[in-house]
């Protein structure tokens, strides 16, 4: 069994044809040499040769191999993993079947799969998986998984098909069960697009993942939102576990001026950084803007959001961010007959802040994005707003297609304290007064015991002393 710091493993999305794996990797070629010193290959023939000759059992055509270089890729990092030959067939095998998805992003540490975040309409949200929650028996056999692909295979089926899953919520000691009927999971990219108060024209769109129409989405909603006389913006990325790194970049470019940085990554192959930088569409300069981030920001949406806070186009809101900032490059291995997945670069922000939490742990302020307002909501307190908005959302949408007018008068900033907070922060920046409404709301919230919005004073210093040194 690996160690728990090795079994916290790559988010995943269960999805219905494929697993989405929740990192941005990129195919950067393929590595052709490997020279072991005659120590290394030395111990690993005494070993295999005592194995063979002594083990009860006689190993299976190659068992060893695959043993071996799985072990070695489990002691580099969560993310880096041998792919064997049998399971690129698997994948292979399970890309061309019926199969469904929970719809939910995934970890697995210490043997548990662990929820990130998810996704808003799949089975997993209806029924109430809420981030942070561990699985501790999938149809009633308690489970233990030492990769996300284990888990993957075990929870994905035929379109249709349920399974139970006995589940601890965040926060409590008691399991529950809850029954997810999988279904082909499809993700849209951008929801909620709107004016929050026309009269001030401040506007809110949420980005929910990053896929290959997050850019055209973003643009179109806010060409809309333009039109309807948008002066300021709440950008809500909470629960988006990444994606497309690439949309994420092309969305900072609607902020940002030509050849600010978005994202820099380092590598030790290299020894040096790499910076992405902005191409200037800037359809959204001097709009003022608020970025909504937790738990479940993660990746692409982690990059998006150092990049609009580094360059000084954006104000973070919420809580402290996921903290997966690492890319993976797929290398053929042994005639091209396996893969290995290997941890190549790490993401940091334009001011050098290190995206990626890796080993270092939840008192460690060195990692991940910290909100400049700190604003706590409980998990399920966002999950239930989280379905508020949905239902509102389906009704907009009804609206819509009927064309008829959404007489319901607006409620997320009122509700939300996060959104909330974001809101009066945007106001405040364009000199306005807050609508009253709001201020009574703000303070009911307090009067109920919430934890008041607090500035983030954390050190957001250059973290480059956390990149390995050459040779190590």
């Amino acid at each position: 069994m690996n160690t728990p710091a090795q079994q916290w493993a790559v988010a995943a999305v269960i999805g219905a044809f494929l697993v989405l794996v929740a990192h941005q990797g990129s195919l950067l070629g393929i590595e052709r040499s490997f020279s072991p010193s005659s120590k290394d290959l030395a111990g690993v023939a005494e070993v295999r040769d005592l194995i063979r000759r002594r083990w009860v059992e006689a190993p299976k055509p190659g068992q060893l191999l695959d043993g071996a270089l799985k072990g070695m890729a489990s002691t580099l990092d969560p993310f880096s993993e041998f792919i064997s030959a049998e399971q690129l067939q698997q994948f292979e095998e399970s890309t061309t079947g019926r199969f469904g998805g929970l719809g939910v992003w995934i970890q697995v540490e210490e043997g548990l799969v662990v929820v990130i975040s998810p996704i808003e309409g799949t089975p997993a949200w209806e029924a109430g998986l809420l981030p942070g929650d561990k699985i501790h028996a999938v149809d009633g056999k308690p489970c233990e998984f030492a990769s996300v692909s284990e888990a993957v295979q075990q929870l994905k089926g035929e379109i249709g098909t349920s399974v139970k899953l006995d589940v601890q919520h965040k926060g409590e000691e008691r399991l529950v069960r809850l029954e997810v009927t999988r279904a082909q999971i499809q993700i849209h990219s951008v929801k909620g697009a709107r004016l929050l108060d026309e009269e001030l024209g401040v506007g809110y769109l949420r980005i929910t993942a990053f896929n290959s129409a997050t850019l055209d989405e973003v643009r179109a909603a806010v060409k809309e939102l333009g039109s309807l006389g948008l002066k300021a913006l709440v950008l809500d990325l909470r629960g988006n576990p990444g994606g497309f790194l690439d949309q994420a970049v092309k969305v900072a470019n609607l902020w940002l001026p030509k050849n600010a940085v978005v994202v820099r990554t380092w590598s030790r192959e290299h020894g040096s950084y790499k910076d992405t930088v902005a191409d200037g569409e800037q359809p959204l300069k001097g709009i003022p803007t608020a970025v909504l981030i937790d738990g479940g920001s993660a990746s692409a949406s982690e990059v998006l959001g150092g990049a609009l806070s580094d360059n000084g186009a954006a104000t973070l809101v919420g809580t402290r961010s996921y903290g997966k900032g690492s890319v993976q490059t797929i290398l053929s291995v042994l005639g091209n007959q396996a893969q290995l997945k290997l941890t190549t670069q790490y993401y940091f922000t334009p001011k050098n802040r290190r995206i990626h939490r890796g080993e270092l742990g939840p008192e460690d302020k060195s990692w991940g994005l910290l909100p400049d307002l700190e604003v706590p909501v409980a998990q399920r307190r966002r999950w239930e707003l989280s379905r508020a908005e949905s239902d509102r959302e389906m009704e907009r949408l009804k609206a819509k297609a009927r064309n008829e007018a959404h007489e319901v008068p607006e409620q997320l900033h009122l509700e939300d304290p996060q959104v909330r907070a974001a809101f009066t922060h945007v106001v405040e920046q364009l000199g306005a007064e807050l609508p009253q409404a709001v201020a009574d709301a703000a303070r009911v919230t307090s009067a109920q015991g919430v934890a008041p919005v607090e500035t983030n004073t954390a050190s957001v210093a250059p973290v480059e002393s956390e990149t390995p040194a050459e040779g190590e």
